[in-house]
């Protein structure tokens, strides 16, 4: 359970009394004199599949909100899901053929068990989707590929690249429904699409004698060829990996080489250009070409570190700095995307960037309907600094990719690991969520199951987790991560204190089997600038323009306002030179569904007073 504001405030003594003894993790990290227990190997990792992970607590009900808001209107019929391919009510989005219909089967697919599909409609949906197929593989209005790209007209107008984009998303959403039910004809209708891929997009698509048809500016940014070419990759990497054969491969590698000159900042569409880079994180899983996840990462830092993503943790719809509105899909593929790189580097800043946006932009992108949509946000030539109204809830795109967001999430909960120089079976606990996790390492099967309990006045965020084996007695590494916001972490089992070697962002305890963990977070508020920089508290009264207050895993915000300008908020110093929070200031957690809506401010320009 996360800690309220008036918690902290009656809590504010306590503090005082510990904060002495508090380290941040950089401090934590030098004291570690142990060598590294485990040497981070992808290959080394071991998942739960997301449907056997439980997911309870805030975060649980609001992901099963998402997934249920996929059997309410206007999604819960099979004419409107197929539009996009039959064409027989021209509703809005039409020409992205597969983008509302593929998104819609892959995560209904994914979400669903194989004798018990989530949604009534997804088994009629798969069945007729097939028939609409053309007969070079795409779906959607006839083409001819060859002429000249249309990029003059409005999103809504265009043709070609909007099939691109939504057949990109139809092949992930037909190999779902394969791998999930065993469908074949969602198989081999998958197939004919990547054969498409092969024997069209790419050598039409990925042609440098055609650059300058490539880099003109479209008129609408969701119909632009780098917005809708490329993310392409991701489905005929899919298809190597279900099929083995070496061209879908081939063809993935000669796209992800063909777009690095389009692979740049600012660019259309955030969406659009995360996902090609989850396709390159996935390339360089099955090439093992170390310049993939270079590409990844550079890009990863320049959002970061260049204003493209903002302190509550999210990106614009267009990837710029000064945005006028987010985007679900967009604030699915930044969390999608910090899990991936984590998956493959170790680095736990990635699962720290994926819990800011997941209390934070998550929460305030989420419609009280469970679906995910825009909302205006408000920027000066540095970024975003407040969150705007919402004004659309996009049943279209978001409303979809906000449940994949939270699907994946769940395998990133708990994550065993074996170190392949010690032999040592480990955990990695990513996140002080509620969850119960069912993990195999090397044929050993364990259980995590964690749980928030009543947070104390010493700490305000705090977990009970269980450790169950097979094996009675069984005995494995614990690591749990070190967020960026604690500057303590606990583990206790029963009263005694458990003595923690600090590796690489995780505090690492010896366990066994049955255990029964207490683990507490000790957070104090923070100031931050506007590039995720850490800044000292002030010790004496002082003023701290443009900053950022993070309290927790949470972004502090003003309760309500116009969102016109970075507001003043006055901070007090306790005697300990600890910052207190105002009644002036909430956060996404806190806010009701309505609340959610409003404007809030969360750069201030703070006076700190003693």
């Amino acid at each position: 359970m996360n800690v309220s504001r008036r918690t902290f405030l009656a809590s504010a003594a306590l503090f005082a009394l510990v904060r002495p003894n508090l380290l941040l993790k950089e401090e934590l990290s030098a004291l570690a004199e142990e060598p590294a227990v485990e040497s981070f190997n992808r290959a080394n990792l071991s998942f739960a599949q997301s449907n056997d992970v439980s997911f309870g607590g805030f975060f649980g009900t609001r992901y099963k909100q998402s997934l249920d808001r996929l059997t309410a209107s206007p999604i819960d019929n099979v004419p409107f899901v197929l539009d996009d391919v039959n064409f027989n009510q021209q509703r809005r989005f039409f020409n992205y053929s597969g983008d509302i219909s593929g998104r819609y089967i892959e995560v209904a697919s994914l979400a669903s068990t194989k004798d018990k599909p989530i949604t009534p409609i997804l088994p009629q949906v798969i069945d007729e989707i097939v028939q609409y197929q053309k007969e070079d593989g795409h779906f959607g209005r006839e083409v001819d590929w060859n002429k000249p790209i249309d990029v003059a007209g409005s999103t809504d107008q265009s043709l070609e690249m909007p099939i691109l984009w939504g057949n990109g998303r139809l092949m992930l959403g037909l190999f779902a429904a394969y791998e999930r039910f065993g469908s074949e004809k969602a198989f081999a209708a998958a197939k004919k699409m990547a054969d498409f891929y092969v024997n069209v997009v790419v050598p039409r698509f990925c042609d440098p004698n055609r650059m300058d048809e490539y880099e003109q500016k479209a008129k609408g940014y969701a119909a632009a060829y780098v917005t809708c070419v490329f993310h392409g990759i991701e489905g005929l990497v899919r298809a190597y990996r279900l099929t083995g054969e070496k061209k879908y491969l081939d063809a993935a590698v000669h796209m992800a080489d063909f777009h690095e000159h389009f692979d740049t900042l600012p660019v259309g569409h955030s969406h659009g250009s995360i996902s090609a880079h989850e396709a390159l994180v996935m390339l360089y899983e099955e090439t093992n070409d170390q310049k993939y996840l270079d590409r990844v990462v550079k890009r990863w830092n320049d959002a970061v570190y260049q204003g493209f993503v903002n302190p509550s943790g999210g990106v614009c719809e267009n990837y710029i700095i000064e945005g006028h509105s987010d985007e679900g899909c967009s604030e699915a593929d930044w969390l999608r995307i910090c899990l991936m790189i984590w998956r493959n580097t170790g680095d736990v800043k990635y699962l720290d960037f994926a819990e800011r946006m997941l209390y934070n932009e998550y929460q305030m992108n989420q419609w009280h309907t469970g679906g995910f949509g825009h909302r205006y946000m408000i920027s000066d030539d540095k970024g975003c600094f407040a969150w705007g109204e919402r004004y659309a809830e996009s049943y279209w795109c978001c409303s979809y990719h906000g449940p994949l967001g939270y699907y994946e999430l769940k395998e990133f909960f708990a994550v065993g690991s074996v170190c392949p120089k010690t032999g040592v079976d480990m955990v990695y606990y990513n996140f002080p969520l509620e969850f119960t996790t069912p993990l195999t390492i090397r044929g050993v099967k364990w259980q995590i199951a964690s749980r928030q309990t009543d947070v104390s006045k010493e700490f305000p965020v705090k977990t009970i987790v269980t450790v169950a084996g097979a094996k009675k007695g069984g005995a494995l590494k614990f690591a749990a991560r070190i967020p960026d916001w604690a500057q303590k972490v606990e583990i206790k089992r029963k009263d005694e204190v458990l003595e923690a070697t600090v590796v690489n962002g995780y505090a690492v305890v010896d366990v066994n089997s049955g255990d029964e963990l207490y683990i507490s977070y000790a957070a104090v508020p923070f100031l931050e600038d506007r590039r995720f920089h850490k800044i000292a508290t002030p010790s004496e009264s002082g003023q701290v323009n443009e900053c950022v207050l993070r309290f927790g895993p949470n972004v502090m915000a003003s309760k309500a306002n116009d969102g016109s300008k970075i507001e003043d908020v006055t901070l007090k110093l306790d005697g300990n030179g600890v910052l207190q929070l105002p009644d002036s200031l909430t956060c996404a957690y806190d806010m009701s569904n309505d609340e959610r809506c409003g404007k809030h401010t969360f750069v201030f320009n703070v006076t700190v007073e003693k």
